[in-house]
């Protein structure tokens, strides 16, 4: 099977990678992004799990256009950049162009083909040790356009597990979510690989958010730049880690220092199913 493809298994024990053809049916199929790249133009990432697939429409079309027979990626966000809807999943942290072409019979858009424009250098994390705890960073991904270019943010968000005990090695051990740390990159498609960077600008903010993400400059409203502010907006399906505490609301990290701070005064919410409709607004442009 292709390599790092999602397996599914025959009767004789055989694998083979599962494509949308497996998925389309699932009860938990679901919307975790919906963009409007142009005025006849919209993209959705659509799945189920850890797995999904791009899919894309016209406003007010009847279908959508998917390459149902590709294997389904864990596709972590997608941006519409420079007239080019690109997308990056979080195995490999390949950035991936989505090429769209126009149905000759229907005129509606349709997804030709998915191909790669920067190779990635993934972050993979293993189990560390400390103390009695279990360590191990998870990760989600990010695109944002700012200032013309093209950006991925890879958040680490650090967990820890009890150890498991001697007496009762096969006892629950969740996983408890802890500190935040990210790294930002930029794309660089001329050698076609990620640069990573230690600084937005002094006027640049990042909101990030799994509905929505934007740069924007912040000099106007009187507020600190080289900040990187997150929403902890978990999908209930997605879930690889629990909270300590059941109410949350949004995060900063400081870029200079990388320290993570949870400002006043702001708003607050629970977790889980009143976190869902959980996004961004921001000033018309």
């Amino acid at each position: 099977r292709p390599p790092n493809a999602v397996a599914k298994y025959d009767q004789q024990g055989t694998a083979y990678p599962v494509t949308w053809m497996h998925i389309r049916g699932s009860a938990h199929l679901h919307i975790r992004k919906l963009i409007l790249c142009l005025p006849r133009l919209v993209a959705a990432i659509v799945g189920d799990g850890h797995i999904s697939q791009i899919l894309v429409c016209k406003p007010g079309g009847l279908s959508w256009s998917v390459r149902a027979y590709d294997m389904v990626r864990n596709f972590q966000d997608m941006a519409f950049y420079q007239g080019k809807l690109y997308a990056i999943a979080n195995d490999d942290e390949d950035l991936l162009v989505v090429n769209i072409s126009q149905d000759q019979s229907t005129g509606d858009p349709q997804v030709s083909k998915i191909g790669q424009a920067i190779k990635g250098e993934p972050f993979h994390s293993v189990w560390h040790e400390f103390g009695t705890m279990d360590i191990l960073a998870n990760k989600k991904l990010y695109l944002v356009e700012s200032h013309g270019s093209l950006l991925m943010i890879r958040r680490k968000i650090w967990c820890w597990s009890k150890q498991a005990s001697d007496t009762d090695p096969e006892a629950s051990r969740p996983i408890v979510a802890g500190p935040n740390e990210f790294e930002v990159f930029k794309a660089d498609f001329e050698q076609s690989r990620w640069v990573k960077m230690t600084t937005l600008g002094d006027e640049q903010v990042l909101f990030l958010g799994r509905r929505c993400s934007r740069a924007m400059s912040v000099s106007q409203y009187g507020m600190s730049g080289d900040q990187i502010f997150f929403l902890d907006d978990e999908e209930e399906n997605l879930k690889q880690y629990y909270y300590s505490t059941e109410i949350t609301s949004f995060c900063v990290c400081d870029m200079r220092d990388g320290q993570v701070d949870s400002p006043l005064p702001k708003a607050s919410w629970k977790r889980c199913d009143e976190m869902r409709p959980v996004a961004w607004l921001f000033p018309q442009d």
